[in-house]
């Protein structure tokens, strides 16, 4: 697997922006605009692009995606410490596999962070690589682990792979058809 897929990194992540949104007009104060319609209006009249101030944070991701070059970015998950699960019986159910919300991550392939997390399979983040952290890798998965990972990211977002899992069925017939 090519870095930085299926690996561990800081990195300065914002929280996804929601109303109020708070715009930056060049040389004035913030405005606060309550919600998505005046700012869709001004790019009805031509205004395509804006500038939102939004809360970052410093945080570990777990990079699901390779690098996409024509924008130089990846997807990555949040992570949430199993300590902030408080009951031991969820936390054992989580490093089992059995929460289909989580996905542990072992503390020995993850010896960068400080303590046992799981990554949340629902909070896909859009990152560029430049607000990635790359000087160290907290830790990594392996081929089959990523895989399982990604299955559970097309069912926890209803991804519709029907046709790409015919088409693989398909070529793979046909590769057992050939002498």
């Amino acid at each position: 697997m090519d870095a930085p897929l299926g690996r561990c990194y800081w990195a300065v992540a914002p929280f996804s922006p929601k109303p109020p949104f708070r715009l930056y007009a060049r040389g004035g104060e913030p405005r606060e605009v309550n919600g998505p319609e005046p700012i869709v209006d001004a790019a009805r009249q031509g205004m395509s692009e804006f500038v939102v101030l939004t809360t970052v944070k410093a945080r570990p991701v777990l990079v699901i995606s390779s690098v996409l070059p024509e924008f130089d970015e990846v997807l990555a998950l949040r992570l949430h410490r199993l300590e902030k699960v408080g009951d031991p019986e969820d936390q054992e159910r989580i490093r089992q596999g059995q929460d289909p919300a989580l996905f542990w991550l072992s503390p020995q392939a993850f010896d960068g962070l400080p303590v046992e997390n799981a990554a949340i399979v629902s909070s896909m983040l859009r990152l560029p690589m430049g607000s990635i952290d790359r000087r160290r890798e907290l830790g990594a998965l392996n081929e089959n682990e990523l895989r399982v990972l990604h299955e559970r990211l097309a069912r926890a977002y209803r991804l519709r792979l029907d046709m790409l899992v015919l088409e693989q069925a398909q070529r793979l017939l046909e590769r057992a058809r050939q002498p």
